[in-house]
């Protein structure tokens, strides 16, 4: 027997001890797929095919407007501060106020979502998120700065759905790689914000009848009708799984049984708290520095508010392929040292984000200052990458409350991150400390971090990297085939 045909053997010997059987698919799949779960092991970025391509589409889209919307106040914060009289520390309650809802969300939506599936929790946060948003105009002092961006933080728990949207749709191997994408180009609006909210002002303030206060207040309309919007859409043209129908996903584990999604077992898996850790020193820094860096120029080298906006959009627009590449280093590392090199890769990239923050903290002026915050950006993403890389392998019946848990951990790294500005007062003096925490933290994984893979298809996968020169065939059995044969 060939060694191409006992990694075959092996893979399906293994599905049958773990109890699974060949699934019908519900339509004609565009994608070469897993017989046993249906998720796809391939992708095509230029199709909407259903199901998994369009949920990969809704997925990041959806995230994508949601976090336009969650972080739209933040280049608007020199034009707020001056017209409500506020302080440089009530911008920062602000910020945080905007962050720590979004941590209660996302422990609250992910074990929801296990239950119902990603499709309408995603539709009911963008559509709550759009009334505050569309009120957000009314704001008229710190207070009121506060309630509307807590509530509007809510809609950060969209996170959650698109990365359990795309690992209810691909299998382990690319799951990294989906994950990463679609995480990136939902937080693209990050940077996307930064440019479109002082897009709009300046659209607003060109009028002779429009002051800044007018810019400001009358800028929050369209980021509170595209959610509405996406809202309509995700529900309407979404599928939850590749069955159509939600299914809550199994543990494929040999011991796991038939027992159903449980917040309790997130919550008491040890893994889960250590990925929480990690995601806060990456995810809790990008949303930290989304909500400080235009402030941060803006002050530090006496720009405009247009200015320091476009420039603090390029940390954000890093999203594009950035986080994608962490996800793609963490499935290259998984198939050739398994859930070692996803391990490892991670532990590489954020302990190279801590050392390019400090590094940026220490740039005296705006042009060294602009190219340090870019290779910043770039790690700090790629670690958000590697980071969903590991997530969709520590428990796989309860992979939406370990998104949720782990989502949350960023939101609790920001919240912190933003009490350490409050208590530092310097911007600078603060992203050097916060450089050095990202440094230890990465360097704990060493010691922490020890994932059990679980899949059914690991012993062909560990195969198709055997085989010297191999090519990936996907043939036809009366349809799409899901089945992988190499050819050396």
């Amino acid at each position: 027997m060939s060694t191409v045909e006992e990694g075959k053997r092996e893979s399906q010997l293994n599905a049958n001890e773990k109890g699974l059987k060949k699934l019908t698919p519900p339509m004609e799949f565009d994608l070469d797929y897993d017989p046993y779960t249906l998720k796809a092991i391939e992708y095509k970025i230029n199709s909407c095919a259903r199901p998994h391509m369009r949920a990969f589409h809704l997925a990041w889209t959806s995230f994508l407007i949601a976090f336009i919307a969650w972080f739209s106040f933040a280049p608007l914060g020199p034009a707020i501060r001056k017209t409500l009289g506020l302080q440089r520390s009530d911008l920062l309650w602000g910020n945080i106020a905007s962050v720590l809802s979004t941590v209660f969300a996302r422990f609250a939506v992910g074990p929801i979502m296990d239950h119902v599936g990603p499709r309408k929790g995603q539709a009911f946060l963008l559509m709550f998120a759009a009334i505050p948003t569309w009120f957000a105009g009314l704001i008229q002092d710190v207070v009121g700065l506060c309630i509307v961006r807590g509530l509007i933080g809510i809609v950060g728990a969209t996170f959650v759905g698109c990365q359990f949207w795309c690992t209810l749709m691909f299998e382990k191997e690319i799951a990294g790689t989906m994950n990463a994408i679609a995480g990136g180009w939902g937080n693209l609006g990050g940077g996307l914000t930064q440019a479109i909210m002082v897009g709009i002002y300046a659209m607003n303030t060109s009028s002779p009848d429009c002051d800044a206060e007018c810019g400001w207040r009358n800028a929050f309309y369209i980021p509170a009708f595209a959610l509405m919007l996406f809202s309509i859409l995700v529900y309407a043209f979404g599928d939850d799984c590749p069955q159509g129908t939600y299914v809550p996903p199994v543990d494929t584990s040999s011991n796991s049984g038939t027992k159903k999604a449980s917040a309790a077992d997130v919550a008491k898996n040890w893994n889960v708290w250590v990925l929480v850790l990690q995601y806060a020193v990456c995810f809790g820094m990008e949303l930290h520095v989304n909500n400080t860096i235009a402030l941060y120029y803006f002050d530090r080298f006496d720009l405009s508010i247009t200015t320091a906006g476009l420039i603090a959009s390029l940390f954000g627009l890093m999203n594009l392929f950035a986080r994608a590449w962490g996800g793609m280093i963490s499935d290259w590392s998984y198939t050739r040292w398994g859930m070692t090199g996803r391990k490892y890769a991670h532990i590489i990239i954020t302990c190279g984000e801590g050392i390019f923050l400090v590094i940026f903290s220490r740039m005296p002026n705006l042009g060294s200052a602009i190219f340090m915050m870019i290779i910043f950006s770039l790690f700090v993403q790629s670690a958000e990458g590697s980071t969903f890389g590991i997530v969709p392998c520590v428990d796989p019946k309860n992979t939406g409350g370990v998104c949720g848990f782990v989502g949350a951990g960023g939101n609790i790294g920001a919240v912190i991150w933003g009490f350490v500005f409050l208590a530092v007062g310097n911007f600078a003096t603060g992203y050097l400390i916060l450089g050095f925490i990202v440094v230890a933290v990465g360097l704990t994984g060493i010691f922490t971090i020890y994932i059990e893979d679980t899949s059914h298809r690991k012993e062909s996968v560990v195969m198709d990297q055997s085989v010297s020169g191999a090519t990936m065939d996907k043939s036809l059995d009366g349809g799409k085939s899901s089945t992988i044969e190499l050819k050396a």
